[in-house]
């Protein structure tokens, strides 16, 4: 996990990280709580901030490290204010396996292999298991299903979640130089997955950028296959 978030993925694994945020935002009874608490709303960056913090910790430092337990125990003092239920947690747990494997299927110049998936479920499995979450899936597979069938139960557009999602877009705005604030929205419209959009309040057609996305990373992947051979 180190080496794929410091070296191989850096970029899609932090990308990942910010598109799983949104895919937890589609869903009303957790963008509620957020939306209650109004801390995506009142310190979008302070709050994206400190989940950035808390990916690079756990990752750099290990779980079990002095400030990466400090990190958890924060988190779970944080999280005992609130009636979450386990699925819930489970919930915004796999998203952040499954979002940066599929930015880097999308987008990286390899796809992960299969040592690479078993790492990240083993990792975040464990990140689970120390924040008390029960019966977390295996396999990047079984996340994925999990999630498929949690999605087509509680995923549907709600205000709470619109108003999250574009208090989280203002945070990653200030996070690029001004000139290029405008095309965050566009960017984030073209990697997220239309349901999550919809559900988000940003329904609309597929973005002509998607198709130069695609030819570019397209290009990425021939060149370093050449450079591979």
């Amino acid at each position: 996990m180190r080496r794929l978030f410091g070296r191989e993925f850096a970029a899609e694994i932090r990308l990942g990280a910010a598109l799983a945020l949104f895919r937890v935002f589609a869903i009303p009874r957790i963008s509620a709580i957020l939306a209650e608490t109004r801390a995506w709303e009142r310190r979008p960056e302070q709050r994206l901030g400190r989940t950035v913090d808390l990916l690079r910790v756990l990752v750099e430092q290990g779980y079990d490290s002095g400030p990466g337990a400090a990190a958890l125990a924060r988190l779970n003092t944080v999280h005992a204010r609130h009636a979450i239920a386990n699925e819930d947690f489970l919930y915004v747990l796999t998203a952040f396996v499954t979002e940066p494997a599929r930015v880097i299927a999308r987008c990286g110049r390899r796809p992960l292999t299969a040592v690479e998936q078993a790492a990240a479920c083993v990792f975040w499995r464990e990140v689970g298991v120390r924040m008390g979450i029960r019966e977390i899936p295996p396999t990047l597979a079984a996340m994925r299903a999990f999630q498929a069938e949690y999605e087509a139960t509680h995923r549907r557009y709600a205000a709470s979640n619109q108003r999250t999602a574009e208090a989280a877009v203002s945070a990653l705005s200030q996070r690029v130089p001004a000139p290029l604030r405008g095309a965050v929205l566009e960017a984030l419209l073209v990697l997220l997955e239309p349901e999550v959009r919809c559900a988000c309040g940003f329904c609309g057609d597929e973005r002509p950028l998607g198709r130069v996305l695609d030819v570019l990373v397209a290009a990425r992947r021939r060149l370093a296959f050449a450079g591979r051979n």
